[in-house]
């Protein structure tokens, strides 16, 4: 046997014994209690211990009003997008800078809408009763925003609205009112042109 040979023999048995006191010493401990953990170290109650969660996002299309006219605004909002998120939008208005653009919502306080839920393609909008006192013209926009902002989420195509748990009648820009679920025609007059 060769002294190469020899040395390749002994570097693998020492290898081989490294390996098995590395592993013998990831064993249990032969103590009889446990030990606390050492201060550093974060445990399952730790506020402090974060964790990325990743949220899918969605464009999605709402209406606000510029010049007396309703007119489309994009925003992200989390995937899929449902009633209950789109009127939340609509409530929440425009940023500062769209203000400074011109933009505004008919809406002049977000806790006029209660919320909102959709079943077999009508949308239901829960209105607090304050609503009732917001201007008609603005009513008739606010309606509009929130009724072109719902349709546009894939499946729904009409709108009722309800008041403490009622239907409700509402105004229409021809200066009538319906009780009847309403859709984006009954608000294509006020469109800005295109």
């Amino acid at each position: 046997m060769s002294g190469t040979t020899r040395w390749r023999r002994l570097a693998g048995v020492l290898a081989m014994a490294l390996v098995t006191l590395a592993v013998a010493g990831c064993g249990f401990p032969t103590e009889d209690s446990s030990s606390p953990l050492p201060d550093n170290v974060p445990t399952t109650g730790d506020s402090s211990a974060t964790t990325d969660v990743v949220v899918r996002t969605e464009e999605i299309t709402a209406w606000f009003v510029r010049d007396g006219l309703l007119v489309e605004l994009t925003r992200q909002v989390p995937a899929p997008p449902d009633a209950a998120t789109v009127v939340g939008v609509v409530a929440d208005g425009v940023s500062q800078a769209e203000s400074d653009r011109g933009y505004r919502s008919a809406l002049p306080d977000p806790a006029m809408v209660d919320g909102a839920e959709s079943a077999r393609g009508t949308a239901t909008v829960s209105l607090s009763s304050a609503f009732v006192d917001v201007p008609t013209g603005d009513q008739v926009l606010a309606l509009g925003q929130l009724v072109l902002s719902i349709t546009e989420l894939r499946g729904v195509g009409r709108v009722r609205f309800q008041i403490d748990g009622e239907p409700v009648a509402v105004p229409l820009p021809d200066g009538t009112s319906t009780d009847d679920a309403v859709t984006r025609d009954d608000f294509a007059a006020l469109l800005e042109p295109a």
